[in-house]
């Protein structure tokens, strides 16, 4: 009996022996599987924090770029405005100087004639005439010239706004076409 006895105990040391190496075997598997695990997600979560950080830089080139190009259409027409005014002003003062000067030849002409009352009246009729011509053809002369300057304005804007809107476009497109690719 001590035999049988000392073979089970040697077959009972085997099979535990036995399965304490598979266990080891299970346990040392288990141990790479969760180590890869844990460097595949590493490395997903940086190459997704890379992905962000560059999405991130052009998402803010494209602000600074829109900003830029909407404080330089913003200049263009404040100068375009301050253009216009400034050319109105230019035209009041010619008017005016030209119209003081007129104004001082005819009453130099009435002083040295009037004892002529016929041409005095014929002077004041022509001179009548001149002043509302002039002021006429004055003032038909600035609405063309601040007609002309609202139109090249307003074209400007709304190219200006075009641009805008295409640029803004572009950029939701690309942050889709992002979404998408995850």
């Amino acid at each position: 009996m001590t035999n049988l006895e000392n073979e089970n105990k040697k077959q009972s040391n085997n099979t535990k022996e036995g399965t304490g190496k598979f266990l080891d075997q299970q346990r040392q598997q288990i141990e790479n599987t969760a180590s890869n695990i844990s460097d595949t997600s590493n490395k997903v979560t940086n190459s997704v924090n890379d992905y962000q950080q560059t999405n991130r830089a052009i998402l803010d080139k494209s602000i600074d770029a829109s900003n830029t190009y909407q404080q330089e259409t913003i200049k263009t027409i404040q100068s375009i405005s301050n253009n216009t005014i400034e050319l109105q002003k230019n035209f009041a003062n010619t008017f005016q100087s030209v119209f003081s000067k007129f104004i001082d030849d005819t009453s130099k002409s009435y002083w040295n004639n009037y004892l002529y009352p016929q041409r005095y009246t014929d002077i004041y009729n022509k001179t009548n005439q001149n002043v509302t011509d002039n002021t006429l053809s004055t003032t038909r002369r600035i609405n063309n010239i601040a007609l002309a300057s609202t139109e090249t304005l307003n074209k400007s804007i709304e190219i200006a706004q075009k641009y805008y809107n295409e640029s803004v476009q572009n950029y939701f497109n690309f942050v889709n076409k992002i979404e998408k690719s995850y």
